[in-house]
């Protein structure tokens, strides 16, 4: 059997971070997670995932920065980047928009809350 791929999750919501993590182990992959985008900048460093699922808003760096420095790292720019976020519902009230998220480098973005199936089918279609 191949070994399993490997997803860094980066989220600052331990309760939606356990969520996804069922969901995602549910599909056959190895879950890591970390807390917020300093703490996966050093988890990619210190063991490299196939993929990487982050939250835009979080405390010490925002997904946004982590994005642009995995982009701008020609060791890192190579993994896939799903930004999920809850901002598509709070755009009233977040500096973030969706035009944002268009114009990041992250190969795709994902609203929350997240449709598991629709995760694994995003995660599944960028792994190929």
């Amino acid at each position: 059997m191949s070994e399993k791929k490997k997803i860094l999750l980066v989220d600052d919501d331990p309760d939606f971070v356990e969520a996804v993590k069922v969901i995602v182990e549910s599909g056959g992959y190895e879950v890591r997670v970390a807390s917020d985008g300093k703490e996966g900048l050093e988890a990619v460093a210190a063991d490299r995932p196939d993929l990487i699922i982050l939250d835009v808003m979080m405390p010490v760096m925002d997904g946004h920065r982590a994005c642009a420095a995995l982009k701008g790292d020609k060791k890192t720019a190579d993994i896939p980047i799903i930004l999920l976020t809850a901002v598509a519902d709070r755009v009233t009230t977040s500096t973030y928009t969706h035009r944002d998220m268009l114009e990041s480098e992250a190969e795709d973005y994902m609203p929350k809350p997240v449709e598991p199936k629709e995760l694994l089918e995003l995660i599944k279609s960028w792994l190929k």
